[in-house]
């Protein structure tokens, strides 16, 4: 038969029933402090047998609320919990509390107002900006193919520049002083691949884990990101990749720090093997209709396009995967004969596109016609006649690239010009009354004062064997063959010319009675003449009407056959410098206003400028 069991009772406050006045299975109820007990058996064969109290709390009278002794433990508290009343009462301090105020709401309150007092963390890195060094550069992808894409994202697209990286390891910038120091797990990532790992703690992390360095790990007060942080609140740490593996193709890298992402930084490995570019030249091909000015019977080439030279340029290697920029070809500006002929864009090479193609130019070089136009000069060019070029690409350059040509190019202008000598156009400033410049007229003999003329000189004619040559904008005494090692083809003025020759220029001015010549170079003698003053000629009859720059004026009256000195001050001697002549008591207005310069040159001397002025 079952055993029965009694409900054991007492009525004595605190009173706890033992194990012997219980059995398995019976309930014991102290009706004073309303408390109900049981027998616990573990199956332990009496060990860890106890008697347990199954309502270990008291009501409080009315039901409104429950009261626990000693310590009570729980996974999770729901509800509000009344704070209490504190042995000696509530202290007065950061807020108010009150006996029925909740443990929660107390704890939350405390905690915003600590949190006014704790100083703000490190930033993380999360968004941090992520950085590559010892690259080799940037680089453009050409089109053509399908370059490897290990991020996992968007493709890499032709045309669009990337850091270019060539050794197959890649390192990273720190970043410098972010938190927190003390916790959590860094991992670098090289696309989808964790290339290293450190988990941080309170101590000092400075460590290389695989390809990632922590370094500078130290407190945060001495943060230079996240200045006057308070000391021993937190730490901070710099941390970089380090030769990570660099996979051919294109690649992404980053960061994280638990939940923290750093930025993406990518490149591309390049894997190509191109060299550097190399620009070679054809040959020179001359215009075969060209228009030509001349000066002193000297055929010289204008800025006309009729007169364009042309030839090929050829670049290998011109791309490998990359390219740097469409204007692949550079212009170092203008060469001392020609017009700058300009940059050269992909596009303008035989079969050329922008972006370009893959290995374009790889193992049979690449074309471009390249046009140049005669400057607007008057020179006698003998050297860098053409424009120099810069060839680029990742791979190398080959720079400062300039075709040879020895042939000398006479270049006669559109404009005029005052700073050289052209015998159309010598400057004549501030000097009597009327208008125009000087010109070059016909030395009329040889000798240094033959009767003078006046008449017009004929650039385009073959001078006579007493006439010096203006030749790219240079006065010049002058035996040169230009039938051969010139162009344009030119006469040959190498036979019957080595005595002396002369240039004699005429100005057209009333009312001078002295004036300055100013000449650089060197020559052999200087005359002036009123040709059409009598009184002057007359008393320089000896001499044509003829006087000396290179004589002295004798201070009173007119240059005369006594004495046909006219320099005033320094005389002239063959060499560059500024002389002043003067015609005593004559003026060019008793003359028709007419003067004449005579200059003689023998063997070897030539003149750059000459100019007339007050």
């Amino acid at each position: 038969m079952a055993t029965p069991f009694k409900l054991k009772r007492s009525a004595v406050t605190g009173k706890r029933p033992g194990l012997d006045d219980m059995q398995i299975g019976e309930l014991a109820i102290n009706f004073y402090d309303g408390h109900l007990f049981a027998e616990r058996d573990t199956q332990g064969v009496g060990i860890g047998t106890t008697v347990a109290l199954l309502t270990p709390w008291i009501e409080n009278f009315g039901g409104g609320s429950i009261t626990y002794s000693g310590v009570v433990t729980a996974t999770s508290y729901h509800g509000n919990q009344v704070i209490g009343t504190p042995a000696g009462g509530f202290k007065s301090g950061a807020f108010t509390i009150g006996t029925g105020d909740h443990t929660k709401d107390s704890i939350n309150e405390l905690n915003f107002i600590l949190g006014k007092l704790v100083p703000t963390a490190p930033d993380t890195i999360n968004g941090a900006s992520v950085s590559l060094t010892g690259t080799a550069g940037n680089g453009r992808l050409c089109q053509g193919f399908t370059p490897t894409n290990n991020t996992g994202g968007s493709a890499p697209s032709a045309g669009t520049q990337y850091t270019r990286n060539t050794d197959s390891t890649i390192q990273t910038n720190y970043l410098n002083d972010y938190g927190p120091g003390d916790n959590g797990t860094v991992t670098g990532f090289v696309n989808a691949v964790g290339v290293g790992t450190t988990t941080l703690d309170t101590g000092t992390n400075n460590a290389v884990s695989g390809a990632v360095q922590i370094a500078d790990n130290k407190d945060a007060s001495n943060s230079t990101r996240n200045t006057g942080i308070t000391s021993q609140f937190y730490q901070v740490y710099d941390v970089r990749l380090i030769n990570a593996v660099s996979p051919d193709g294109y690649n992404k890298a980053f960061f994280t720090h638990g939940a923290a992402t750093s930025g993406e930084v990518f490149w591309y490995e390049d894997p190509s093997t191109v060299s550097a570019p190399v620009i070679s030249f054809s040959g020179v091909t001359i215009p075969s209709s060209q228009t030509v000015a001349y000066s002193s019977g000297i055929a010289h080439y204008t800025e006309s396009a009729n007169n364009t030279f042309t030839y090929v340029l050829t670049v290998t290697n011109a791309s490998g995967d990359m390219y740097s920029n469409n204007t692949f070809l550079s212009s170092d500006g203008q060469g001392s004969a020609f017009q700058n002929s300009g940059s050269k864009n992909y596009t303008n090479f035989a079969g050329g596109t922008n972006p370009p193609a893959r290995n374009y130019g790889v193992g049979a070089g690449v074309t471009t016609l390249i046009s140049s136009v005669p400057r607007n000069i008057h020179a006698t060019v003998t050297s860098n006649h053409f424009t120099r070029y810069d060839a680029s690409t990742p791979y190398g350059s080959h720079n400062n690239q300039r075709i040879s040509y020895s042939t000398n190019l006479n270049i006669m202008g559109t404009s005029a010009t005052t700073g050289q000598v052209d015998e159309d156009n010598i400057l004549v400033s501030s000097l009597g009354t009327g208008s125009g410049n000087a010109i070059r007229v016909n030395a009329g003999a040889t000798g240094d004062t033959p009767s003078p003329i006046s008449s017009t000189f004929n650039a385009s004619a073959t001078p006579a064997v007493y006439e010096a040559i203006v030749r790219g904008g240079t006065l010049r005494h002058d035996v040169t063959n230009y039938s051969t090692g010139y162009l344009p083809v030119g006469l040959n003025l190498s036979s019957g010319r080595s005595g002396t020759q002369y240039f004699q220029m005429l100005i057209t001015r009333a009312a001078v009675s002295e004036f300055k010549i100013v000449v650089t170079g060197s020559y052999a003698g200087c005359f002036v003449c009123l040709p059409e003053n009598s009184t002057w000629t007359t008393g320089l009859s000896n001499t044509n009407g003829w006087a000396d720059m290179f004589d002295a004026y004798s201070g009173a009256g007119n240059p005369n056959n006594a004495d046909n000195g006219c320099a005033f001050g320094t005389v002239m001697s063959g060499s560059s410098g500024t002389f002043t002549c003067v015609f005593g008591e004559e003026s060019s207005s008793n003359g028709n206003n007419k003067i004449l310069v005579r200059f003689k040159l023998t063997s070897g001397q030539s003149i750059s400028t000459v100019r007339f002025t007050a």
